[in-house]
């Protein structure tokens, strides 16, 4: 009995010590981990809306067309004549886990840019989806994500008809293209509705 007691007071101390050890790291690492996500961030909402604009964060419920998909964030972009603009956080699922990416759309419809921000597609495969240098259209240099630029929103984003797809990555790109297009949607309802009827 004494040795099944002091077997569990050891358990007990070293589980104290472990959950006390864990939360100094935690309270040490967590402001330098919320900093540097702020700034992965702020550093991607430039890159899918480059120039000089301000983006400010919306806290609205948006209605999604596509279950799989979720809008994790909305950013409006604003320059000094008005909003232009509009950036969601989107997570659509890829091969191996969930893919983040920022999806920036103009008010004339048109996609801003494609911005990837946490992914853990496979190497050589689905990864090259963030790969600038991975050229689905190697005639004009154009990587996956580049070719995203430009294209209406109310376009399909249905890999191998409208969207280039990556070589053996066709789960990749398809949730890329889905997240994209899920966005696309989003977008077109906001300025919808800002606008007013016509």
């Amino acid at each position: 009995m004494n040795k099944i007691l002091k077997l569990t007071l050891i358990l007990g101390i070293i589980g104290a010590i472990s959950g006390g050890a864990l939360a100094a790291v935690y309270k040490v690492t967590g402001p330098v981990i919320r900093a540097q996500d702020a700034k992965t961030l702020q550093v991607g909402l430039s890159e899918v809306f480059p120039g000089d604009y301000q983006f400010e964060r919306l806290n609205e419920e948006f209605e999604l067309p596509d279950p799989v998909v979720q809008i994790d964030g909305a950013y409006i972009v604003k320059s000094n004549k008005g909003i232009v603009g509009l950036v969601l956080q989107v997570t659509s699922p890829g091969s191996q886990a969930p893919i983040k990416m920022l999806v920036g759309t103009k008010k004339d419809r048109t996609v801003s840019g494609v911005k990837i921000l946490e992914s853990l597609e496979t190497p050589g495969l689905g990864a090259n989806a963030s790969n600038p240098d991975y050229y689905v259209d190697k005639e004009n240099k154009l990587s996956f994500l580049d070719q995203f630029k430009g294209k209406k929103i109310s376009d399909n984003f249905i890999p191998k008809e409208d969207v280039i797809a990556i070589t053996g990555a066709t789960i990749t790109s398809d949730a890329i293209a889905k997240g994209v297009k899920a966005a696309g949607k989003v977008t077109h309802n906001y300025f919808k509705e800002m606008e007013g009827p016509e």
